[in-house]
């Protein structure tokens, strides 16, 4: 704007910015004035991802280096931390008792359910922080692998020091399958790997170049000074797909449960896959745990009619009976979660079989010492008649702490006790020795939750559903053993 158009035009150029800056602060108005809006919008609100939605929807950013938001709260650990792994997999159960089970999913889908809430104001923004970016691609963190700095890294490091970094945890953010002609591979986008770092209120995003046991080594310098005891954990992409539940406390602070629909997770390598013994082509899962009580159910498919005064009408459908068994297993260190992740990915939800302990039979001590060659053990046990007269397998415990399995056939009554063996010994058997029962199952639901209770510490409910014996199996085929007999109805 210039002076000619700021003043009359009778007033000399000299005076014409004096007279504009007078008439601008009396009460009068100006004549003429020209008014320019400026609107500044954030990009994390939701007007401002009008135009991108239906980019980000289908897993793409509006440009190459477009940046994402980041859930930055932090976990409450006053609660577990719930990572779920969902397959997905096909049960139909054939007029014999079998089954037939087929997987729809090679890779579990992977959902995180957060606790968030410290007593603090800022908890508050995540209400509206999920109601700006349900359905948006964004950065989540993953609390379960943080790693705390032994020392302060200065502004500008290039490298990161700690101790016992999960290196298998930093995964690019984007790493998901993809199908092309060459087959299935996992696709990492751009290959940045990335991480949340938290010191007390304040957070950046790391750019990582490389992840070492005691070392991050940084592709970017460090943006701000990170004290000893900071936050590390690793960032994966993912999507909110439902609204967070909060409860308000008092105005400003809140608290609730947030749901994000994360990146797939890796795939065990081989040299993670744990070494459980092998029993008939199966792996042995361990005993569960017992502090909190196991539980057994057992049902069956009836038809019932009852349409007058005189007795129903009842047919069984079902040829064998359908046992579950609720267990309760605890994973510390993460050796054994890493284990634990294993098993589950060899069983792929419903699909695949394992051999575990049932918690029904009685425990059975073996009387007498048997050798390699035996062909059975002399037992005691109470009741052991009621349970032991189907063929199963059993974990044979050693005085010394050594164990073997063993496939078993029936029981009888011999002096005391005999159970038939339908597989060899791999060694002797003392005197003293107890023998559990194993049985035959499988996973009864395809989605799994593991409850983090502390990084190091993983609690895991499953329920494992007993396989009945097919019928029209010989024992030779089904059970290893010789003869061609097909084994005795129920």
């Amino acid at each position: 704007m210039t002076a000619e158009t700021a003043a009359s035009p009778g007033q000399p150029p000299v005076h014409a910015v004096a007279v504009h800056v007078e008439a601008a602060s009396l009460p009068q108005p100006v004549r003429s004035t020209v008014a320019l809006l400026v609107e500044v919008l954030r990009r994390e609100t939701a007007a401002a991802d009008v135009r991108t939605s239906a980019i980000e929807a289908l897993g793409q950013a509006p440009w190459p280096q477009a940046q994402r938001a980041v859930f930055a709260f932090r976990h409450d650990w006053a609660s577990p931390l719930v990572e779920r792994l969902e397959w997905s997999s096909s049960v139909v159960r054939t007029a014999s008792g079998g089954e037939l089970r087929s997987a729809r999913r090679f890779a579990p889908r992977r959902v995180m359910r957060y606790n968030v809430g410290h007593g603090s104001a800022h908890d508050a923004l995540v209400a509206d922080w999920i109601a700006d970016h349900l359905g948006v691609l964004t950065w989540w963190p993953l609390p379960q692998y943080a790693v705390a700095l032994d020392a302060a890294a200065p502004a500008g490091a290039m490298a990161i020091e700690a101790t016992g970094i999960p290196d298998a945890a930093f995964v690019p953010a984007q790493y998901q399958p993809q199908l092309d002609d060459g087959g299935l591979f996992w696709d990492t986008g751009d290959g940045q790997r990335r991480a949340l770092a938290v010191d007390g209120e304040h957070w950046q995003v790391l750019a990582l170049a490389d992840v070492q046991d005691s070392r991050f080594w940084l592709a970017e310098p460090l943006a701000r000074m990170l004290r000893p005891g900071a936050l590390v954990m690793p960032l994966v992409q993912g999507v909110a797909d439902a609204g967070g539940e909060m409860a308000l406390w008092r105005p400003g602070v809140a608290g609730g449960t947030v749901t994000a629909r994360v990146a797939f997770d890796a795939p065990p390598l081989p040299e993670d896959m744990p070494a459980d013994p092998i029993l008939e082509a199966l792996p042995v899962w361990p005993d569960a745990n017992w502090r909190d009580d196991p539980g057994a159910t057992g049902s069956g498919e009836l038809t019932l009619i009852d349409r007058s005064p005189a007795e129903p009408w009842v047919r069984r459908d079902d040829p064998w009976p359908t046992t579950t068994l609720q267990r309760r297993y605890l994973a510390c260190g993460r050796e054994q979660i890493t284990h634990w992740r294993a098993r589950l990915y060899r069983m792929q939800g419903r699909v695949g079989e394992c051999w575990a302990p049932d918690g029904l039979a009685p425990v059975l001590r073996v009387t007498a010492a048997a050798g390699v060659d035996d062909g059975y053990l002399r037992v005691s046990g109470a009741g052991a008649q009621a349970y032991w007269h189907r063929a199963a397998g059993a974990v044979i415990l050693h005085p010394d702490g050594s164990r073997q399995h063993v496939l078993t056939g029936v029981y009888h009554h011999d002096q005391g006790g005999v159970l038939v063996l339908r597989s060899g010994l791999a060694q002797p058997v003392p005197a003293g020795s107890r023998i559990v029962r194993l049985v035959r199952c499988r996973l009864d639901h395809d989605a799994v939750d593991f409850n983090w209770h502390t990084p190091a510490l993983v609690e895991l409910t499953l329920t494992l559903r007993v396989l009945p014996p097919q019928r029209g199996m010989t024992y030779e085929e089904d059970y290893g053993g010789g003869g061609g007999e097909e084994p005795p109805p129920s």
